[in-house]
């Protein structure tokens, strides 16, 4: 079974591409401030350093004594030979008992050299870092809690004001969902203060009107042609059919006379069926009933009863009195015709043809040579297969029918036999 691909508003997934890029602008937002809170952290330590090494500096001058700084939390401060090349000062964090409070803090630490008075030491300066760590920390604390914020603030206000904003915008669409071609209603006011939803109602009004202008342009077109054609063509089969019963003609022609009448008949059936065929695509046919099928099927049986005699065909049925579908009775009454009259044109004679309804579908078969085209290809108008006539507008009508009608019509030759299964679409059938 095909699933559906879920589907979402415009206004959905507006709120969701913003929230996604508000995440991304919030997250690198973050990732900044958390920079300059570094920047600015160590420029502070380093200020406090500098102060310190200026005061070790003064107290190197004037003391010149190491023992006060020997177990001092203010500087470890040893003598050495040598400053090393190049050196630069470094600093580490390391983490620390503070002597007041005795709970352990972040601390950082900075390792560097100092010259006084042409004698070189080596500075080892801590200083607590404790506070600017958790503001550094703090920042992610806060990013994330207004960011999930501002996100239910914003579902909170998509799902209020989605009805109120797209309520001009889901009636619009209301009324383009209901109509129907040359049934077209007066269209209710829709008062919207949204500009593109005011577009779109006029574009809307606007293709209807020339929908239904072209419409009944080209219905008029096909009655009229289909009416005077009738005309015309009843002349000829009245003079073929005088000319046919005159005892002088030679059996030549005769024969050329007939096939003259028969091609007319067939010209006839040819305009009625195409005009049944448009009416059947501009959906003409609005009268949907739930229809029992069973008393249909043995109307039809009775009427093709003379019919099935002359081929000596024999017909099984096995029909299920809750069969129903619901479908136009004329669309219905239509459907069957053609089917029939497809079993009989096909069924080799003193065959079966077998008539099947229940669980949900409805099955017509009958015997007959395998066809040389797709099975797909069956339903097409006037399809024809390698060395064959034309299949006419028959079938074409049925598939149309079922199209209209919310019936899936398929065709397969099984086991000798042309088997027709027509079937109510379920509910997540692809319409």
């Amino acid at each position: 079974m095909k699933m559906r691909k879920r589907k979402f508003s415009l206004l959905t997934k507006v709120l969701f591409y913003y929230l996604l890029f508000t995440l991304v602008s919030f997250v690198i937002s973050a990732i900044i401030l958390q920079r300059e809170a570094n920047e600015h952290m160590h420029n502070i330590l380093e200020k406090r350093f500098a102060h310190r090494e200026h005061r070790i500096e003064h107290i190197l001058e004037h003391e010149k004594n190491l023992d006060k700084f020997r177990h001092s939390s203010y500087a470890n401060i040893k003598r050495v030979a040598s400053v090393p090349p190049r050196f630069e000062p470094t600093y580490t964090d390391t983490v620390m008992v503070n002597e007041y409070t005795q709970r352990e803090n972040v601390y950082r630490k900075k390792t560097t050299y100092m010259t006084v008075d042409g004698r070189h030491y080596k500075v080892v300066m801590t200083k607590e870092a404790d506070e600017l760590y958790r503001f550094k920390d703090d920042v992610y604390h806060i990013v994330l809690p207004v960011f999930l914020l501002l996100a239910m603030a914003l579902l909170v206000a998509n799902y209020v004001f989605s009805g109120y904003l797209l309520e001009p915008f889901r009636r619009i669409l209301k009324q383009m969902a209901s109509y129907k071609i040359g049934r077209a209603a007066s269209l209710k006011h829709i008062k919207t203060s949204t500009q593109e939803f005011d577009r779109l109602k006029q574009l809307y009004e606007r293709m209807q009107q020339r929908i239904e202008s072209d419409y009944f342009q080209l219905k008029e077109y096909t009655e009229n042609m289909s009416h005077e054609l009738q005309t015309p063509l009843s002349i000829i089969q009245n003079k073929t059919e005088a000319l046919i019963s005159h005892n002088n003609l030679t059996s030549e022609q005769a024969t050329q006379i007939k096939a003259i009448y028969e091609e007319t008949q067939q010209l006839s059936r040819l305009g009625r069926a195409l005009n049944l065929l448009t009416q059947i695509e501009n959906q003409e046919f609005q009268n949907i009933q739930t229809v029992t099928t069973a008393p249909v099927i043995e109307d039809h049986l009775q009427k093709i009863h003379e019919m099935v005699e002359m081929k000596e065909l024999t017909v099984e049925k096995e029909l299920d009195p809750e069969h129903a579908l619901t479908i136009d009775p004329g669309l219905l009454d239509i459907l069957l015709r053609n089917l029939f009259k497809n079993a009989l044109r096909y069924a080799t004679r003193g065959s079966t043809i077998r008539i099947e309804t229940g669980r949900g579908r409805m099955v017509f078969s009958n015997p007959g040579a395998q066809p040389n085209f797709e099975s797909e290809q069956i339903f097409d108008r006037f399809s024809r297969g390698r060395g064959q006539k034309t299949l006419g507008l028959g079938l074409a009508i049925a598939k149309k029918i079922c199209q209209v009608s919310g019936l899936d019509i398929s065709y397969a030759y099984e086991e000798g036999r042309h088997v027709f299964r027509i079937e109510e679409k379920g509910p997540d059938s692809d319409l």
